[in-house]
């Protein structure tokens, strides 16, 4: 039986590699650095796929851990809470940042590019977290977090899924990955890649996180004899490949199988691979604010070039070098001073066990 509570540090720094795709993809949207990199550039160029990896990864861990949700009102409402416990103080905390941004700037005369990116209209449904069901078709405020609207949607129908799997044998369950693949396939395939926000979000999003909690029941059967390691770097390479030969639904499947290998070897107990690179296995505890700080960062960053008059094309280093240092700065703070202390404040009433190991350092779930 696989230890539940256990952090699989191999998945975390799989979160670390994800966030710093994403993170140089937008980085590379303003300095426009990827097309002196040859190969490796086409790769940048497809960082927006990171979040994909994330959308599996939240799969995958959400049916680790929280495959036994009583279907009760009490069980379901605590399951959300532990959710929106995860998301919601620092998705609040960077709506507040970015306003007072805002208002600072209006203050000393800097009107931003796209003003109706802070409406009220935007504002509300950025508050609710249903800013990428349909009802925006722009960014607008902290726009990094469509993703994270978008996993709020799959957190709420969660229990209901959870349910449906034990209705089958756990073979026929498996059996649906290759339908979450092709679905992912038809949709690329449809809309010419995979870099779907707001509206057309879910399309990308359900057959990944579905994938990822199917995955969950197909670790343990070969965890013990599988080279898990070995599987998760094949998975990271078949990824580069594909996302080098630009096939978004393709470049998916070599990170679920990254993922797959790497919670193998995690579900074994084996020794973590890349879970032993401290720089990486930190990254990924603190991914969610760090992606989540990357807008207000950016914002700062572009308007003080803007009034340098410098394009960020032109000083790809100064840019980035700013950019990153922002970005990570207001993601550390975000984590001790807003994740952390919110989390285990909230889930001391929800779940214990949960808020002594968030405590202790563990992983966030």
């Amino acid at each position: 039986m696989m230890n539940k509570s256990r952090e699989l540090t191999d998945l975390t720094a799989c979160r670390a590699i994800f966030a710093l795709w994403v993170f140089a993809y937008h980085i590379n949207l303003h300095a426009q650095f990827s097309r002196h990199l040859g190969p490796l550039g086409a790769i940048i160029d497809k960082g927006y796929l990171g979040v994909d990896g994330f959308f599996v990864l939240s799969g995958l861990i959400l049916a680790r851990v929280d495959d036994k949700i009583p279907m009760t009102r009490q069980g379901i409402t605590h399951f959300w809470g532990k959710r929106l416990a995860r998301l919601y103080p620092v998705h609040l905390a960077v709506i507040v940042l970015l306003g007072a941004i805002f208002i600072g700037g209006l203050a000393i005369g800097i009107v931003p590019r796209q003003p109706d990116r802070f409406g009220t209209i935007a504002l509300i449904d950025n508050l609710l977290l249903v800013q990428s069901w349909g009802f925006l078709h722009h960014w607008t405020w902290n726009y990094p977090s469509w993703s994270i609207s978008t996993e709020w949607a799959g957190y709420l129908i969660f229990p209901f899924i959870v349910v449906s799997f034990s209705r089958f044998y756990y073979m026929a369950v498996i059996a649906a990955l290759p339908l979450c693949l092709f679905i992912l396939c038809v949709v690329s395939f449809h809309y010419h890649g995979l870099n779907l926000t707001f509206g057309a979000s879910m399309l990308r999003f359900f057959p990944e996180f579905i994938a990822g909690m199917i995955t969950t029941i197909a670790v343990p059967l070969f965890a013990d004899e599988a080279n898990g390691a070995a599987i998760g770097l094949v998975g990271a390479l078949v990824a580069a490949a594909f996302a080098w030969a630009g096939h978004d639904a393709m470049t998916v499947f070599g990170l679920w199988l990254m993922l797959y290998g790497f919670a193998m070897q995690g579900d074994a107990e084996k020794p973590a691979y890349l879970g032993r690179i401290k720089p990486l296995h930190y990254i990924g505890v603190i991914s969610y604010p760090l992606y989540m700080s990357f807008a207000p960062a950016e914002l700062v960053t572009s308007q003080l070039f803007r009034r340098l008059h410098e394009p960020p094309a032109t000083v790809p280093l100064a840019y980035s070098g700013l950019l990153i240092a922002l970005t990570f700065a207001l993601g550390i703070v975000l984590h001790l001073l807003i994740e952390k202390p919110a989390r285990v404040a909230l889930n001391r009433r929800l779940d214990p066990a949960r808020a002594e190991a968030l405590a202790e350092g563990s992983v966030p779930l």
